[in-house]
């Protein structure tokens, strides 16, 4: 197999340490992501499954619209704490690999390749097969209520689900002006859509703001519930980062990058709290706790129906199940980004190095997420790789943050940005991500102690992680073979 033109030495020789040229440079990609790309990009990624489907979880266990709005509001700040450590780094690293490079370079090659390798399958293959099952969940309500499938309804969800992976996939191998175009057109509808929902939702539609009143001071055992809620929560605000993972193609990275994060990241805050504060009008949380899981899972369809009646809540539903590709489309351009750059370091078969001669796209890395999350989306429903991915992420993005520790005093590289209030962020935020993990914990052990039916999720996910422990050990041992 020729070696690709666009591999940096160090991949070729497989030495663990970066020149601060070859980590300050770019990765050979070309740059023609700009900002509003790369805004997009971020605001995309972090709009999807978890605004749709995470705040009925609250109201069904709580029935507290108060201690709702504070979840949420805790997790934007979170997110922005999260947002501006990463700032920090990807103007210091400005290339392809985000979350792998910083690991490898904070802690150590074998550090890095248990990242890349988590943030691969957890961080984008998991959520794209989840967004797209719930694509296809709201885009076949309608369509079940008015036609007959027979034996083919059950698997309607993952034949449709599959179809949107495959099509995007197909799109994000053509090019860069195909990625970017296609990326800006679909959140542009998916943002509309939700926009639409909250001030055409709070003018005219059939809600009551006495909802509210139903508000409380948690009981004690309410803490434990809100922290779940909390897990859910920051899934629905991960993509924060996403902009990083394409800073190898962004022009001017420095000034563009932490503009394009923290403007995508406080943007979806704001509106996160205003779809939030929608939910609450549109829906009696009493009434809430009355139904089941399955019911309050989507939400923003019982909102829709509760504001404007059934027929405009199909419409609805339709266009949020179309609107939500473009999480899938963001995922699809993010992820491969991961396995091209730790291809190129010999840490990912060697095959998704290879860009694309005339297009330019890491076509090999695209197409393999695809057929993970094709395989992911056929394994079960879409809560249980929501509940398996989220713990998952909390644990690699603290890892990711913490890299700022050892990289910030590091004299080899670039500091063009410098995040206020340092030390502070990723101190609170490494607190609430121990937080969310050891919450996650004590449901599993409290399911193990009750016999409940259902799979520890949270020590599933830390079992992935760990697995890529003997990977890592692999990968480095092979690449320090003479020859």
């Amino acid at each position: 197999m020729t070696h690709n033109r666009f591999e940096s030495p160090e991949s070729q020789d497989g030495s663990e340490s970066s020149s601060a040229s070859d980590l300050s440079g770019t990765d050979h990609q070309p740059r023609k992501f700009g900002f509003w790309a790369a805004y997009f990009l971020v605001v995309a990624s972090m709009v999807g499954a978890g605004i749709l489907t995470s705040s009925g979880f609250t109201l069904h266990d709580t029935a507290n619209p108060a201690a709702l709005m504070v979840i949420w509001t805790l997790g934007g700040i979170l997110a922005l704490c999260g947002t501006v450590t990463i700032a920090e780094l990807a103007t210091m690293l400005p290339k392809a690999g985000s979350d792998y490079l910083f690991a490898r370079e904070a802690f150590g090659r074998e550090a890095g390749i248990v990242v890349g390798w988590a943030t691969f399958v957890l961080g984008f293959a998991a959520p794209t097969a989840v967004v797209a099952r719930l694509s296809a969940n709201y885009l076949s309500i309608p369509m079940t209520e008015r036609f007959e499938f027979g034996l083919v309804e059950p698997y309607l969800e993952p034949i449709l689900a599959t179809l949107f992976v495959g099509l995007l996939m197909t799109i994000h191998c053509l090019g860069h002006r195909e990625s970017s175009g296609l990326q800006v057109l679909s959140t542009l509808v998916k943002i509309s859509l939700l926009v639409g929902l909250v001030v055409i939702g709070l003018s005219f539609g059939q809600g009551d703001w006495s909802h509210f009143a139903a508000s409380h001071i948690p009981q004690s055992q309410e803490f434990f519930t809100l922290g779940i809620g909390l897990i859910y929560v920051s899934y629905a605000y991960t993509g924060w980062n996403a902009a990083a993972y394409v800073a190898g193609e962004v022009r001017d990275p420095e000034r563009l990058l932490p503009r394009s994060l923290i403007a995508g990241c406080a943007s979806v805050m704001g509106l996160y709290l205003l779809v939030n504060l929608t939910y609450v009008f549109a829906l009696d949380p009493h009434e809430m706790t009355q139904l089941s899981i399955p019911e309050v899972i989507p939400v923003a369809q019982l909102a829709a129906k509760q504001l404007f009646g059934s027929q405009v809540a199909s419409v609805v539903s339709v266009l949020l199940g179309l609107g939500m590709l473009a999480s899938v489309s963001a995922y699809m351009l993010s992820g491969p980004r991961i396995a091209f750059a730790m291809a190129k370091d010999g840490a990912f078969p060697r095959f998704a190095a290879k860009l694309h001669d005339r297009r330019q796209t890491p076509v090999a890395a695209i197409v393999v997420q695809g057929l993970i999350a094709i395989g992911m989306l056929w394994s079960g429903p879409f809560l249980a790789i929501l509940n398996y991915t989220a713990i998952g992420l909390a644990v690699v993005s603290g890892l990711v943050v913490a890299s700022i520790f050892p990289l910030r005093n590091r004299k080899d590289l670039p500091h063009p940005y410098r995040m206020p209030l340092y030390p502070l962020p990723p101190i609170l935020y490494l607190i609430l991500m121990g937080w969310i993990v050891a919450t996650g914990l004590m449901q599993d052990i409290q399911g193990l102690q009750l016999a409940e039916a259902k799979l520890p999720t949270t020590m599933l996910s830390l079992l992935t992680i760990l697995l890529g422990l003997p990977v890592a050990y692999f990968l480095a041992r092979r690449n320090r073979r003479p020859g």
